[in-house]
């Protein structure tokens, strides 16, 4: 057991801070996201389009009145990674 069970990139504070938030919640708007993450737009807009291009998450657009909301949520795929990522991180902790 070691650092090499541990996926760096989804390791990263930003990255784990937005996944650990999706994975409580069903979907989540970037305003929420920016709450719970405390992160800026531009820096949740390059995670959320980094995890969506790793395909650990879902982006759709709702349009709301005359304003486009974007609503994010994990994929299956994300959802199964991010589980193997909490499990990882057990173990190196020993628990």
């Amino acid at each position: 057991m070691g650092y090499q069970e541990l996926d760096a990139h989804l390791v990263a504070p930003k990255r784990f801070v937005t996944l650990a938030h999706l994975h409580q919640v069903e979907q989540a708007d970037y305003t929420a996201l920016q709450e719970a993450t405390g992160l800026s737009t531009p820096d949740l807009s390059k995670i959320v389009r980094d995890l969506e291009d790793r395909g650990l998450v879902l982006v759709s657009k709702e349009r709301k009145n005359r304003y486009v909301n974007t609503m994010v949520r994990l994929s299956a795929e994300g959802q199964t990674q991010f589980k193997q990522l909490l499990r990882a991180l057990n173990r190196v902790a020993g628990q």
